[in-house]
């Protein structure tokens, strides 16, 4: 890539050769000289009179820090208030984590033994009349954007046994309610025990034997909290419900308007509101987004209802409606859809979770809340054996030639594989996260990341050959999963929150020796409406054309936005990956802002005519048009019965706005008068429109969103008892091994994994800049594996020859 030229330290920095005219007198020139001298000095003054300002405010800063509780650096003292933007600084006042609002008491009477008999009779019928229903229903075309973008959610067959149980628990809770006049504000309330009334999962019993201590996780984040084992960041449980959820009908229908009417189209809002831009952030690059949406699916996987069989479920095509469709309602002169003829966009709802107990809907994580690394293993221990080479400690591999891919998924109905590459031998991939193929940037990301398993397995492996396949992947893992947490709270946390955020909330790293965070305590489960809304906020980051620059020729290339989705066959051609990967380095992110670009917002998993290569375009009208995310992101936050905007405000400890006027000054001038067109009163307005017109006065998120993300990830630092700096004896890394995994950057696994970069720049989330240049991969710092070694009796048994310690970099 061409680069301007920077100046470098050997430009000499003297002043230039003044050439005088022999007519100006000796004594000027001594003159001059003087008052030139008398300048110097003065600057000189004046600079040592900053730094020592400099000094005494440092030192100030560093007491009132030292004089905070080790554990909890987060009370709003004067100093850090004053170090956080004036519009955070109410955020202070809370207590850190944020606590939970508790639901409301059961609104119902007391049910009898014989009344929950009787709702639960009811519930069944309802769940077999379900049943029946399904099974007459046709399901979603296979090869269409709406079933990729069901696919996308990927949903376990497991998942639907689960939904039974809560879709027959939730109507047992409307036969209990019958007759009570439900409250508009706070719902219902959790209700009594369903007492083992259903088929309910483990987790509705006590734990039936104790924890073992291992310093290994459980694959599926089980007793990782040692009170609340089988609940508490656990795959298949509950999402954390931070406010009580606001349903329409107080107990499952999505949320309505606060006079009782349907809300406005969440497309309406996408059209009025989220209109694309051109506004680039020139600080961060698209590395940003994409390690983002790594770490997103390793904490979070929504589950989606599904039909007979676990099939797609059709919500636009059916003559008779499946009760989980809440299809988008499209406007008959939507600009956009208007070509295609169509009034109705593909939209599930997300399957129920069991919670024990009658009462409100909640939803399902599929995936453990814990950075874990489930994005490479999987957090089901049938994924990851199947993941497995069974040799050394190794994921599977395809092997091509000198260099290697993921291995193949094969399964002709995943969404991903097509017709015209599986005739080819070219085939989708396989990885510990299902969504792995969603769009090419994510399966480069998956496939470093694997790879750099096997580089740590084969060097731990050199080192202690003693080890067999069990400790090497064990180990491997547990050194992975450390590196992800290092770059998830080193380079994108504070890109995202400010290093402000992360110093007054107790984010930040330590630069050696243990943490002693770990709150037993703190329920790091991830929480609602950070999945379905907060952490969304990366998809207006995307521009709609990613470019690379092929350094050989100096060519620019682009591709579409939305071509690059569940497209991951380019990684078969030899420098697939690397383009890939410098593409992502080299393309500016948008601003965080309601705006996004129209290959998301129209294109979504659409199969444009350029698709696997093809060169004959079809006619546009005759081409399957796309989705629009924002319109899902809008829709989903509205079926999780997630609460309005302001009730969020309220929480993070900002006024609650009970007026278009007070919001004046917190949107953005066009988003404020956009809003204003589309909701009707500043209570209807949605979490995810709202959070995402605020001003963000500076920073890369509005204050809304920097108060719920930061708190989710508080709670995933606090709350994991594995967490890669604990001092815990049991599970901790010994000071050596620390001290190398904090040598991990993003930058130093892409260089150190098959060559597939030459050079980069050190935070590869952040833009080439003077402070950010391009340097050779070979300087980058790579930690070393030598603290692994473990000493054997043979190296006791050879005099005269020193042990040599391994050099081996991850």
């Amino acid at each position: 890539m061409q680069r301007q030229p920077l100046s470098s330290e050997r430009t000499p920095l003297v002043p230039p050769t003044y050439m005088f005219e022999t007519s100006i007198s000796r004594s000027y020139q001594r003159r001059l000289r003087n008052f030139q001298c008398a300048v110097c000095i003065l600057l000189i003054v004046l600079l040592s009179i900053s730094l020592l300002v400099t000094i005494s405010y440092n030192l100030g800063y560093d007491e009132v820090d030292d004089e905070l509780p080790q554990g909890n650096q987060t009370q709003g003292t004067p100093m850090l208030q004053l170090a956080l933007n004036e519009d955070l600084s109410p955020m202070l006042d809370k207590t850190w984590p944020l606590d939970n609002k508790p639901p409301r008491t059961w609104v119902g009477i007391s049910p009898t033994e014989s009344d929950i008999a009787a709702a639960v009779a009811k519930g069944k019928e309802a769940l077999v009349q379900r049943r029946m229903l399904e099974n007459s229903l046709t399901p979603l075309d296979i090869d269409s954007p709406a079933s990729r973008a069901q696919r996308a959610a990927s949903t376990s067959p497991a998942v639907k046994p689960l939904a039974e149980t809560a879709f027959a628990a939730e109507e047992a809770t409307r036969v209990l309610l019958n007759g009570t006049d439900i409250p508009t504000e706070g719902g219902i309330g959790v209700g009594p025990s369903t007492e083992s009334n259903f088929d309910e999962p483990i987790y509705c019993r006590p734990p039936t034997k104790p924890c073992e201590m291992s310093k290994y996780r459980a694959q599926d984040g089980t007793c990782n909290n040692l009170n609340n084992p089988l609940t508490w960041g656990v795959s298949n449980t509950p999402f954390r419900r931070v406010l009580p959820p606001d349903y329409g009908d107080g107990i499952s229908s999505p949320r309505t308007a606060t006079d009782g009417s349907i809300l406005p189209s969440a497309r309406d809002v996408s059209v009025t509101v989220h209109r694309q831009s051109y506004a680039h952030d020139s600080s961060f690059t698209v590395m940003l987004a994409v390690w983002g949406q790594f770490i997103d699916h390793d904490i979070t996987a929504t589950a989606l209802s599904k039909g007979e069989n676990s099939s797609l479920i059709s919500c636009c095509n059916n003559h008779t409606v499946h009760p989980e469709c809440f299809p988008v309602k499209l406007d008959p002169e939507d600009p956009f859809y208007q070509d295609y003829n169509l009034t109705c966009m593909e939209f599930v709802r997300s399957a129920p979770a069991p919670t024990c107990r009658f009462g409100q809907r909640e939803q399902l994580n599929q995936a453990t809340a814990f950075l874990d690394g489930s994005t490479v293993y999987s957090f089901t221990s049938n994924k990851t054996e199947a993941l497995r080479s069974g040799l050394d400690g190794q994921l599977r591999m395809l092997k091509l030639g000198s260099w290697e891919l993921l291995p193949p998924s094969t399964d002709p109905v995943d969404g991903c594989n097509t017709e015209e590459m599986t005739a080819k031998g070219r085939y989708c991939f396989e990885s510990g996260d299902d969504r792995a193929n969603e769009n090419l940037h994510l399966t480069t990301m998956h496939l470093i990341w694997a790879r750099q398993h096997n580089r740590i397995t084969t060097i731990l492996k050199k080192m202690n050959p003693q080890w067999d396949d069990e400790v090497l992947f064990q180990e491997s893992r547990r050194i992975l999963g450390a590196q992800m947490q290092h770059i998830t709270y080193a380079e994108f946390l504070p890109a995202v929150l400010g290093q402000d955020v992360m110093w007054a909330l107790n984010l930040t790293l330590q630069t050696e020796g243990y943490s002693d965070a770990y709150n037993p305590e703190v329920d790091p489960s991830i929480a609602n409406h950070f999945s379905a809304a907060a952490f969304r906020f990366a998809h207006t980051l995307l521009p709609g054309l990613i470019h690379n620059v092929d350094a050989s020729t100096g060519t620019v290339s682009y591709t579409h936005l939305h071509e690059m989705l569940f497209n991951p066959y380019a990684l078969y051609m030899e420098k697939g990956p690397k383009y890939a990967v410098r593409s992502a380095l080299n393309t500016p992110v948008h601003a965080v802002d309601p705006h996004i670009t129209t290959e998301l917002s129209e294109h979504l998993f659409e199969r444009s005519s350029t698709f696997n290569g093809t060169t004959n375009p079809s006619p546009p009208l005759k081409m399957p048009c796309g989705l629009d995310l924002v319109s899902l992101n809008i829709q989903r936050g509205r079926d999780h019965g997630l609460p309005s905007y302001p009730a969020w405000r309220e929480h993070c400890g900002f006024n609650r706005p009970k007026s278009y006027d007070e919001l004046s000054t917190v949107f953005d001038a066009s988003s404020y008068s956009r809003i204003r067109t589309i909701y009707k009163n500043v209570e209807d307005i949605d979490l995810y429109t709202g959070a995402l017109a605020e001003d963000p006065k500076g920073r890369l998120l509005g204050s809304t969103l920097t108060c719920l993300i930061a708190d989710q990830f508080l709670r995933l630092k606090v709350g994991d008892r594995f967490w890669y700096e604990t001092s815990d004896e049991t599970v901790r890394f010994s000071l050596e091994q620390l001290a190398e995994i904090r040598k991990t950057t993003l930058a130093g696994v892409i260089c150190a994994n098959e060559a597939l970069l030459d050079d980069a720049q050190p935070r590869v989330m952040e833009a080439l800049s003077a402070t950010n240049p391009l340097v050779d991969c070979k300087e980058l710092p790579q930690p070393s594996l030598s603290p692994w070694k473990i000493p054997t009796p043979d190296m006791d048994k050879k005099p005269g020859k020193p042990s040599k310690k391994s050099n081996k970099k991850l």
